[in-house]
């Protein structure tokens, strides 16, 4: 079957997004190393760069682009740092330049120069102010960075051939860029938001010099060349993309940026949970003592060689230092969030998958930041600083509790009274352990539920009292889908455009916060479906909205604001025993409700367990369930006729 031209551009987004992910996170490191000025080790470098999505296994591996890294003794350095010092300043400066493939600032430019000529960077400012004033090979930003003239789009032709073709484009090529929109926007003042508009709907990166071709095909004699890359460069919506040997300077957006890290992130993942190879044994060859020989001795025959003695030389256990210690609560209160153990572990030792003692200094750390007061544990091997989650996770929140009320009939009989199980009435018995009949602090404290197979998302369904706060509770999940590792873990939930939540499960409270932003993604209050989806690390998910509303926990917006006005007619002094609300609510429905649909109507008017629910259908002779059918219907002629005195000896007391 041939695959669908869709696919294929889907794929070939991918391969291209692969791809400029690894120069991204390249230039991520050489940034780095720049800012740093000098040899660094892996673990300095990613500290440098200060993004939780790029791991130090992630900046070791970009570190392996031998085109412009190298290392001497185990740290590493820019071979534009080794340059010929046998050159001319301006030669090398200008190599220093292409070599970053960006603009950079003459303090910047005036350390790399120290480095490979090793005199003082001032000594340095002069020439590279008067060097930088050939506008034939360079230009200036408002800021002072120096870039090369090359990457600028050449604009000296007076005619729209002679523009493309000496930017080295066909008009075939800009025709469809030319119907944009954005295309008759293009002005002095507006040059970085066109630019913007034209790359997102391109969905891809953009040459800068193909670009600055249709500011001039609009603008004409206007367009200014070094104008319009400063202000790009100094846009936050827009990245540039490097320049380098095999491709010219691009920008991208900010959201494809983005859209790169997280890439980065995942492939980040992965590297982290690679295979770890066992150590290769160290042979040493065994001598045995040889006898002194004499004139009586016979000769021996000659020994076949001994076979040498495989040693697995272990490392030395971690040791973890105070100085250690401060050193990894500081990384945790830059990144503001749950960090891993063995992010940890990279960032201050250097030991990374693969290398020899790396599961055990793993759970060396592991079990030293558990046992220290300076870190929190949120589950998975993760960290965070104390007191960092706020205190509302801790309990379930008033608003979900279930109020102990007592009300006392016209008669004097107590109502609203709870039977044991054994009373129930029909299918009541099983009604109250589905998943969905149960609640935050009225659960079984076990999932109840069908196993989830295996490689199928969980679906979930969210009533309206939790999406008013944002809170979930565990009584849908299957035990172990969520890290149980902690009392209280933290997990990450991510959006469909990729945004990440971080969701706090409290294990002992049965009980999920945090979760505004993903509700804000779902259509209906009380009902929304959606899917949550494992992803390689046990910390996180990927969350999907489903459109249809689920049948048994949907609630119209009209019924729920009429269920909404009977709660307020109740706050505000009427006083309604939860039978009496049982009778509204099924008086409604004539055909009748299921036990999850009546718990669910209920609920919206006053919070009541699925056990006080089941008591009153049981013992209420105005409440029947027909049978054969899940439905219980009530009436209106038994609603004074009291209660079934065979429930007596069930009552709970």
């Amino acid at each position: 079957m041939a695959t669908e031209p869709t696919g294929e551009r889907e794929r070939a987004a991918l391969s291209r997004d692969a791809g400029l992910a690894d120069e991204y996170l390249t230039d991520l490191v050489y940034c780095a190393l720049l800012e740093r000025g000098g040899a660094s080790k892996v673990s300095e470098i990613a500290l440098e760069i200060n993004n939780a999505r790029v791991s130090v296994a992630l900046v070791r591996r970009a570190l392996g682009d031998a085109k412009r890294f190298l290392t001497i003794d185990r740290q590493w350095n820019l071979q534009s740092r080794y340059l010929d010092k046998g050159r001319p300043t301006d030669r090398n400066l200008i190599e220093i330049i292409k070599a970053a493939g960006r603009p950079l600032s003459k303090a910047q430019i005036a350390s790399e120069l120290s480095e490979i000529y090793r005199k003082p960077s001032e000594s340095y400012f002069g020439s590279i102010d008067r060097t930088a004033t050939n506008r034939t090979a360079y230009f200036r930003t408002p800021h002072g960075e120096v870039g090369l003239a090359t990457w600028l789009t050449l604009a000296d032709g007076e005619t729209e051939e002679d523009i493309l073709s000496d930017n080295g484009y066909k008009a075939g090529t800009v025709a469809k860029f030319r119907k944009l929109p954005a295309q008759a926007k293009w002005s002095a003042n507006t040059y970085a938001q066109t630019t913007f508009e034209i790359v997102s709907a391109a969905k891809r990166d953009l040459p800068h010099r193909f670009i600055g071709v249709l500011a001039w095909l609009a603008m004409g004699a206007k367009y200014d060349p070094q104008a319009h890359f400063a202000a790009c460069f100094a846009d936050p919506s827009l990245v540039w993309m490097p320049a380098h040997a095999d491709a010219p300077g691009r920008w991208i957006t900010r959201k494809h940026a983005d859209i790169l890290e997280r890439l980065l992130e995942e492939e980040g993942a992965t590297l982290s949970q690679e295979g770890y190879d066992e150590p290769e044994p160290v042979a040493v060859p065994v001598v045995e003592p040889v006898a002194a020989a004499t004139e009586e001795t016979t000769p021996e025959p000659v020994a076949a060689p001994v076979a040498p003695v495989a040693v697995v030389v272990d490392a030395p256990p971690l040791s973890v230092t105070d100085a250690d210690l401060a050193a990894m609560v500081q990384v945790i209160t830059e990144r503001n969030a749950g960090v891993e153990a063995s992010e940890l572990l990279a960032l201050r030792y250097e030991v990374l998958p693969g290398d020899p003692s790396y599961r055990a200094d793993v759970e060396t750390l592991t079990q030293t930041l558990k046992g220290s007061d300076s870190f929190l544990y949120v589950g998975v091997g993760r960290f965070r600083l104390p007191d960092s989650l706020p205190l509302f996770v801790y309990d379930i929140p008033d608003f979900l509790s279930f109020p102990e009320l007592q009300f006392v009939s016209m008669d004097g009989e107590i109502m609203d009274e709870v039977i044991s199980d054994e009373g129930y009435a029909a299918s009541l018995r099983q009604d109250i352990m589905l998943p969905l009949a149960q609640d935050a602090g009225d659960d079984e404290g076990a999932y109840t539920g069908a196993p989830l197979e295996a490689g199928t998302p969980l679906r979930l369904v969210v009533k309206n009292h939790h999406k008013d706060i944002g809170t979930f509770p565990l009584c849908q999940i299957p035990d172990g889908f969520f890290p149980t590792d902690a009392p209280v873990v933290e997990v990450i939930i991510r959006a469909p455009d990729g945004a990440t939540h971080e969701v706090v499960i409290n294990n002992e409270k049965r009980l999920a916060f945090n979760l505004f932003g993903l509700y804000e993604l779902l259509p209906f209050d009380s009902g929304s479906v959606f899917l949550l989806h494992p992803t390689g690390r046990a910390w996180e998910f990927r969350f999907e909205p489903v459109a249809e509303a689920d049948p048994q926990v949907f609630v119209s917006p009209e019924r729920q604001a009429e269920l909404l006005g009977l709660k307020e007619a109740i706050d505000e002094g009427a006083e309604m025993a939860t039978f009496d609300i049982t009778c509204e609510v099924l008086a409604y429905h004539q055909k009748g409700l299921d036990f999850v649909e009546a718990m669910t109507e209920i609920n919206i008017v006053r919070r009541v367990t699925r056990r006080k629910l089941a008591s009153i259908l049981s013992n209420y002779l105005c409440f029947l369930q027909k049978a054969g059918t899940p439905q219980w219907r009530f009436d209106p002629r038994k609603r004074d006729s009291g209660t079934d005195r065979d429930k007596r000896k069930y009552l709970k007391r």
